[in-house]
């Protein structure tokens, strides 16, 4: 084989991903594999591939890289660029505690463009208007130790014009309150919405709605309450940069921003005060 593993980095639900060497380029890799009791279910198969072509086709600074596709004895195996570093949750929890401003504005920015290319950009796929992520959360953001940003698992995504799948999926406490209702339709709006409580997160290292102690507790809030203020989990933060937040996670789509142009510009407005 043309990689040799190196050792584990993680594994989820669906597949694991192990660091391996590319033995002819002799850069390292990170090797995202479905597990083999999946590789008979044909959607998730699918799926698999859909996020492959999806990393072929999303070419941004800030979006880790596909490398190669490859299927050995019906198991798909991702061959993606590997960053040196640790997710954005590691980072907030081991480096920083609650991120200063000017970082915290420099780390959103990087996501935002990502995340509004992947928006506005056609991919050859049924449905793919533009490329809805659908699960922005610290873990799926990597801050290498040069201070780079990459986002990485496209793995639930979905085209901006393709019908929602049937059920719930993602991680709720990111998730806007129409990600809850498979009656509701995604958009891009969902995505900012997620954006606007990493934001939260980031700012004051605090998780959103963490004092819910079970599902309903959590939709409840999701539904209905608006996030903690951040002054009150961390005085320290501008006060500013709550109407950025209330803005980007307002539970009605229509009062969100509707675009990550749209909450670009408050940031910069922000930044130039």
């Amino acid at each position: 084989s043309q990689y040799q593993f190196i050792r584990e980095l993680g594994s989820g639900g669906t597949g694991v991903v192990n660091l391996a060497i590319d033995k002819h380029s002799g850069f390292l890799v990170s090797i995202k594999t479905l597990f083999d009791f999946h590789v008979n279910d044909k959607e998730l198969l699918d799926k698999f591939k859909a996020e492959a072509n999806i990393y072929l086709m999303l070419d941004h600074p800030n979006i880790v890289s596909l490398k190669n596709f490859i299927l050995q004895k019906g198991s798909p195996h991702l061959v993606q660029e590997y960053v040196d570093g640790q997710t954005l949750d590691e980072y907030i929890n081991k480096v920083t505690g609650p991120i200063p401003t000017t970082e915290a504005i420099r780390i959103i920015k990087d996501i935002l463009l990502a995340i509004g290319y992947a928006h506005n950009k056609k991919i050859a796929l049924t449905g793919y208007e533009g490329v809805l992520h659908l699960d922005i959360k610290p873990g799926n953001i990597l801050i290498s130790k040069n201070g780079k940003v990459k986002i990485i698992d496209y793995g639930i995504s979905q085209g901006n014009n393709q019908k929602r799948a049937k059920k719930v999926m993602g991680s709720p406490m990111y998730m806007a309150p129409e990600q809850l209702d498979i009656n509701e339709e995604l958009d891009k709006r969902t995505d900012i919405y997620a954006l606007g409580i990493l934001l939260h997160q980031m700012i004051t290292a605090s998780r959103p709605y963490s004092n819910c102690n079970t599902k309903e507790e959590l939709f409840e809030s999701i539904y209905n309450s608006s996030l903690t203020r951040t002054a009150d989990i961390y005085p320290g933060v501008d006060n500013r940069f709550q109407s950025i937040i209330d803005k980007a996670t307002e539970k009605n789509p229509e009062y969100r921003y509707q675009s990550c142009d749209e909450f670009l510009y408050d940031l910069e407005e922000f930044e130039n005060i």
